[in-house]
């Protein structure tokens, strides 16, 4: 089961829910108790092991020139 994580329409209270991929479960904010919640678009890194975070020679291991997006 995902985490998703939420903002609170109401209060901008930022939550995280352990949400089942089938379920219709309404999603309440638990700081104000408002239905009115959208669900956030997280960024994650999947895959080959490799880490796109900079190093310490100052580029990151997805390019050589230190001028990608990661780098900037």
């Amino acid at each position: 089961m995902p985490i998703y994580e939420y903002i609170c329409l109401k209060c901008q209270h930022r939550f995280e829910r352990l949400v089942s991929a089938n379920s219709e479960e309404k999603i309440i904010c638990p700081h104000c108790q408002s239905d009115q919640v959208k669900k956030l678009i997280s960024s994650f890194g999947i895959g080959g092991g490799g880490s796109r975070l900079k190093n310490s020679s100052g580029g990151c291991s997805s390019c050589s020139s230190s001028s990608c997006s990661t780098c900037k």
